[in-house]
Order: structure tokens, then sequence, then C-alpha cells
């Protein structure tokens, strides 16, 4: 028996195997587009009296600052307020907000220097929360844009439906070539793992907050322990939606297309950062977990395109039995066929921008899966991790 059969077992395996989970990945892609609950607009259930507090840290967002709050000053609701922390900006993202100032809705507060332990956007969130007067608050990003009812409409359903927190999945936004052709391939994961079908079934343990928008009572967020509780995580919004669902309190997610609008990643140098902060921190707590996942997302994404070049080589080069190979090839075709549906039709759902993007599927899969494996295997004892223009280290723990 040669090696170039025993070859085409294994791989016939793994692309059987693959194209499977690519089906799967469609139809469960499917039902959350048509299952997933909207936040339906119209309503208003939020009483004069009961203040909504809007909590945007900012760090180094002199390019988004303006239009975010923009947007939010022209709400179709009036008893709110907007905090404005700066979390020690190096730009101008100060001077913007203090232009802003002369609306009487915005607070600006200076986050200072963090205390031992605290990293990320926790520690200004914490003082905005400090700050902040309201009976709600709502937490979201300073690169985002809002739509003119995304106060009223949220608040109003979390009362409706008696909730203690809610998120939306936002309308990502696209700036450049590279992360349009990367971030869909990768969104197809993230809304199946962290789909409000499953967010929302309370037989499933996975909880998840949208750190550019979710919606959470005081009393809920001091409860949990507000941002303290989370203060040492970078990917802060996944812990503490993980945290809410875990203890019991009542966690729901919505579709957010039309109320929001929000970056994952701004350039390449923010895109790899971002998916560097997927796998990291995992790797540090949980090393089985994370090279089963990386190992798991390279035979997904990455070894289809491999093995079809290499069926190509080997029977070009008549190198197998014939048969074998060209059953190798039928079946490696058939799952980049899929993988390529798969990215059209999240594409074509989202809106976010033109599906003939899909024609960089390739790209996509080779950059997502690559990423993975540089940062597992450069890891090792430590690895670092640049965000908003900070540097973190990881060492079994995670210090800045």
């Amino acid at each position: 028996m040669d090696i170039t059969f025993l070859l085409n077992l294994l791989f016939s395996v793994i692309i059987l195997g693959a194209f499977g989970i690519w089906i799967y990945l469609l139809i469960f892609l499917r039902k959350s587009f048509f299952l997933s609950p909207v936040i339906p607009n119209g309503n208003n259930v939020v009483e004069d009296n009961e203040l909504i507090s809007v909590i945007i840290p900012a760090r180094n967002e002199e390019k988004y600052i303006q239009k975010c709050v923009e947007s939010l000053l022209n709400q179709d609701i009036k008893n709110y307020e907007i905090i404005l922390v700066d979390d020690s900006s190096t730009d101008s993202t100060l001077h913007i907000m203090e232009r802003l100032q002369h609306d009487h809705r915005i607070r600006i507060f200076k986050a200072g220097p963090k205390p031992k332990d605290w990293i990320g956007k926790n520690w200004p969130c914490y003082v905005g929360y400090i700050k902040a007067r309201g009976k709600y608050f709502m937490f979201t990003d300073a690169d985002t844009i809002h739509s003119r009812n995304s106060i009223k409409d949220s608040v109003s359903v979390l009362k409706k439906e008696n909730l203690d927190v809610l998120t939306a999945v936002p309308k990502l936004k696209y700036p450049n070539l590279i992360v349009k052709l990367v971030l869909p391939i990768l969104s197809i994961f993230m809304f199946t793992r962290y789909s409000p079908m499953r967010v929302n079934d309370p037989k499933v343990k996975i909880g998840y907050l949208f750190g550019s928008f979710f919606v959470i009572t005081r009393h809920c967020y001091e409860q949990v322990g507000t941002h303290e509780s989370v203060k040492s995580e970078i990917v802060e919004d996944g812990a503490l939606g993980k945290k809410l669902k875990e203890e019991g309190y009542r966690l729901k997610m919505f579709r957010g297309e039309t109320l929001i609008e929000a970056f994952w990643a701004r350039d390449f140098n923010t895109l790899w950062n971002s998916l560097k902060r997927l796998i990291v921190p995992l790797f540090f707590t949980d090393r089985i977990t994370s090279v089963i996942m990386t190992v798991g997302i390279f035979l997904l994404m990455g070894l289809p395109f491999l093995v079809i070049v290499y069926s190509i080589i080997v029977i070009n080069f008549k190198l197998g039995s014939g048969f074998f190979d060209y059953l190798l090839l039928t079946f490696s075709m058939s799952c980049i066929i899929s993988i390529f549906i798969t990215n059209y039709y999240q594409l074509k759902k989202a809106c976010t921008h033109k599906t003939l993007y899909c024609l960089g599927t390739p790209i996509g899969c080779i950059i997502v899966s690559f990423s993975f494996i540089w940062s597992i295997l450069t890891s090792k004892n430590n690895a670092k991790i640049t965000w908003r223009d900070r540097e973190y280290t990881y060492n079994n723990r995670v210090i800045m």
C-alpha cells in the first residue's frame, strides 16, 4: 500500500468531515438569520423619570468619537445622559470631547491611571459607572454609529420583556479590502457560536455581550460585580456575558443591524491583533482547548485549499492510482464550493458589502488559519497583543 493511497484516504476522511461541518454551518447560519429576534421599533415604555446613562470609554478615537456622539445626541428620546470617559488618549480625543460639551447631556471624565490588575477598557467603563446617575446603562464604543431610536427601542424592549440585560449584533463596518476579505469568513463562526439562538437558549451555557452595544439595569450591573468582576479580561464583553448567563440573569441577544454600526477591525494591524485576542488569552488559560480550536480551524478553513492543490499535482504527475486521486479532488472541490456558498450567503444576509467579495474566500480562510497557528507557535511562555495603542503581555496571567 503506497504512501499516496494512505494520504488520499486520510485527506478524504478529513475533507468529508469538513464538508459536513460547512453544510451544518450553512444550515445553522440560515436559521440564525431567520429566527434570531430583532429589536422592534416604535415602542416607548420609558418613563420620563427613568434616566438612561450612555457610557462611552474612549482611547485615541479622534477619527470616530464625534460621529458617535452626534448620532447619540440625535436620539428620539429626552431623558438620557452621555458619559464620555477619556482613557488617557494621546491624540486629540479629549479635545474633541470638550468641543462637544456644549450640550447639557454630555459629561466628560478622565479615567486616569489604571489600578493594579485592571486592563483594557474595563477601568474607563467602571469610571463611567461611578459617575453615571441612570437607572439603566447603555455601554457602547466610541467608533459606533447609532440610529435615531437605538436608546428608546432597546430600553423599551428591556423593560417590556423584563430583562436584566440585552445586547445586539451590530452591522459591522468593513473599512478596507483586507478586512472585507477576512472578517466575513470569521463572522460565520462568530455568528454560529454566539448566535442569538444559542445565547438565548437557557439550556445552552454560552453567554455573550457585544461591547459595542449592550443595555443593562443598574441593579443587575452592580449585582454581577460591574466591570470589576472581569477587570483582568482583555475580551471583557465576552467574559461579562458569560458571567451573567452562568449566574442566571435574564440575558437576551437580538439582531441589531438597523440600530447600530460598529467596527471590529479598522486595518490589517487591528485585524491581526483582534484575531490574536481570540486565541492567545485562551492559550494561557486552557492550552489543550486552544490547540484543538486552532487545529480545527485549520482543518476547516486551510486544509481544503491545500488538498485541492495536492490533488492537482498528484493527478498531473500521475503519482497516485488514478480513481482515488480524482475522488479526492471531487471531495475537496465540493468542500471548497460549500465554503464559498456559506460565505456568499453570510455576505448577502448581513448586507455589509458586495457579495462579490466572496471571491476572496481563500484569502480570508488562509489568514484566519495562519493567524491562529502563528499565535500559538509564537506564544510559548509569553505573548504580546497590541490593542488601542497599549501592549499586553501574557505570561499565565495578563500584565500591562
